[in-house]
């Protein structure tokens, strides 16, 4: 990565064929196919908390918080 020494703190500047760079290429969609693909697909959606509990209830565990460090 390359920094930009007049900005303060620095500028990263990712460059392509370097670590930290990935170039995603996309077709274009319509406003109108976006929206409807979000809509076929919104049942698709869970909340992860849901999502954990449930992984925990059928290995027969639970989330407990974590001990605190301080004293």
């Amino acid at each position: 990565m390359l920094w930009r020494s007049s900005k303060a703190g620095g500028w990263p500047y990712p460059m392509q064929g370097r670590p930290g760079y990935t170039r995603i290429r996309t077709p274009y969609v319509s406003d109108t196919d976006a929206a409807r693909v979000a809509e076929d697909t919104s049942r698709l959606t869970a909340d992860p908390d849901l999502c954990l509990d449930a992984l925990l209830a059928s290995t027969g565990r639970t989330a407990t918080p974590t001990p605190s460090l301080t004293k």
